[in-house]
């Protein structure tokens, strides 16, 4: 279901894309956050709800009917993923730049969208602009800020050494991120992202596109990226977790076929970095029969070692544990 009004703005010259799922507790403040920007052009926000089962749905009417000149609602009829949700949102896109914010990040910068494209429309060579940003954990409120590396320049890139780490890191903030919109429908498939229905729509993203166009990077703090006690970058369970990086094997091996010259499909190495964090995840969870399987398919470490041994295990795990804490209670005083 499609929901927009009849005085739709024209020509708007950035297209902003809120896939969005659940997260009634958040997806306002996302939402205030860029009807609140400051700038001198028009815009237009597509939100896409891949069929929530809290009240989120009935917010994001609510949203439309205050803001109808620039809110256009699209309700799927059944739940299609994060991936295809952003790119049906993308195929909606009309502006000359296509900005991101899912319905757990916000805009903390007024100045955000205004300063990107005072960037892109000074700088044509460059596909994609991202910032600074900081990390929000909701469970504690504690900030953290994050200072996006000078993103290095495409051939650079080209001969920078290829391991699934630096392939994961990418850019940090999905929120941050601005694109070109001719550059990003040339480079990325669309329409393969709603076929296949992949997990996600960021870090595949920058990848397609990496090979082929100048990535700029700002040295100002605009988004702030929410951190949940669930979500799809935080699963509630080692079931969850190994789900979710199925979905993102799934995505680098389809990167992987598109552009084989650049990226070589590292199936081993990928899947060692996956059993790393699955392993860690064991230990986060005391879950001593998972991190001894896990610790069976990791490289030899002393933390492999703890997890082969039960008593090893809790004695690391309760130390990791008391670390965590008193890390987290020393920035609480801080603050």
């Amino acid at each position: 279901m499609e929901i927009i009004s009849k005085n739709f703005v024209e020509n708007p010259l950035v297209s902003i894309v809120i896939p969005s799922y659940n997260r009634a507790d958040t997806v306002s403040q996302t939402i205030n956050s860029i009807v609140n920007q400051q700038c001198d052009f028009d815009f237009e926000i597509i939100i896409g709800d891949d069929c929530s089962t809290d009240n989120a749905q009935d917010i994001l009417l609510s949203y439309q009917s205050g803001y109808p000149s620039i809110i256009k609602l699209l309700f799927h009829d059944e739940n299609i993923g994060l991936g295809a949700n952003w790119a049906t949102c993308i195929k909606q896109c009309r502006g000359k730049y296509i900005a991101n914010c899912d319905n757990d990040d916000y805009w903390h910068n007024l100045q955000k969208l205004q300063l990107q494209v005072e960037f892109m429309e000074q700088n044509p060579k460059y596909g994609l602009c991202h910032t600074d940003y900081r990390v929000l954990n909701r469970s504690t409120g504690k900030l953290t800020a994050h200072i996006c590396q000078n993103t290095l320049k495409r051939k650079e890139r080209e001969r920078e050494t290829t391991t699934i780490q630096s392939l994961m890191r990418g850019i940090g903030c999905n929120a941050s991120v601005i694109y070109k919109k001719n550059e990003l429908l040339q480079y990325v498939n669309m329409d393969d992202y709603i076929k296949y229905r992949f997990s996600l729509q960021d870090w595949n993203t920058w990848m397609l596109l990496s090979p082929f166009t100048e990535f700029g990077c700002l040295h100002v703090s605009t988004a702030t990226f929410g951190v949940e006690k669930s979500s799809i970058t935080r699963p509630k369970s080692i079931n969850a977790l190994e789900k979710r990086w199925q979905g993102q094997k799934e995505c680098y091996k389809y990167i992987c076929e598109k552009l084989p010259t650049y990226y070589p499909y590292l199936e081993k190495e990928f899947d060692d970095h996956v059993n790393v964090i699955c392993l860690n995840y064991s230990f986060e969870t005391f879950d001593y029969r998972n991190a001894k399987k896990y610790a069976l398919r990791c490289n030899p470490s002393f933390k492999v070692r703890c997890a082969k041994h039960s008593l090893l295990f809790y004695f690391y795990a309760i130390a990791g544990k008391l670390k965590r804490s008193f890390s987290l209670l020393f920035s609480l005083i801080r603050l």
